[in-house]
């Protein structure tokens, strides 16, 4: 196989494994909803996705300030 193919290859296994995520996040924001109410859950998601965002960027920024 080319890398061209691999890439290919590569990129729809990505998008596969976060589609999957997105597919288990929202069950468990629906049965979180349920259990504890829809206003709190979203108010619990949407600070759990800041820290996700936020640890994602300052790994990139290490990542990005380590001397290869």
């Amino acid at each position: 196989m080319d890398e061209s193919t691999l890439h290919d290859r590569l990129r729809r296994i990505k998008h596969r494994q976060y589609l999957i995520l997105l597919l288990l996040f929202g069950l468990c924001f629906f049965v979180l909803g349920r259990l504890i109410g829809f206003w709190i859950a979203g108010l619990l998601g949407g600070a759990f996705g800041l820290v996700v965002i936020a640890a994602f960027v300052v790994s990139r920024r290490r990542n990005r300030t380590e001397p290869q």
